[in-house]
C-alpha cells in the first residue's frame, strides 16, 4: 500500500467512528431543567443517558438524582420564576 492509501484510510476509519459515536451516546434534543434544590445526599440513579428514557424525555440530574424528565426548549423555561434574562 501507498502512503497516500494509507492516510485516505485512516481518516475514513476515523470519520465513521466520530459518526458512530455520536449516535451512541443517545442524546435527545432539549436541555435539562434548572435544579435549584440542595441535597444532603443523593438519591440513587433511575436512568443514566438518554438512552434509558422513553419518547422524548431526557435523563437529567433533578431534585437530589439522576431521573428521566421532559426537557426544556428555551431559556426562559429554564430560569426560576421571578428571574428574567436580560435583554440588549
Amino acid at each position: 500500500m501507498q502512503p497516500g492509501s494509507i492516510l485516505v484510510l485512516a481518516v475514513l476509519l476515523v470519520s465513521s467512528a466520530l459518526v458512530a459515536g455520536d449516535s451512541a451516546k443517545g442524546e435527545k434534543k432539549g436541555v435539562c431543567p434548572v435544579d435549584n434544590v440542595r441535597c444532603i445526599r443523593s438519591e440513587p440513579p433511575k436512568c443514566c443517558s438518554d438512552r434509558n428514557c422513553e419518547g422524548p424525555e431526557k435523563c437529567c440530574y433533578l431534585h437530589c438524582g439522576f431521573k428521566c424528565v421532559q426537557p426544556v426548549k428555551t431559556i426562559e423555561e429554564m430560569e426560576p420564576r421571578g428571574v428574567r434574562h436580560k435583554t440588549s
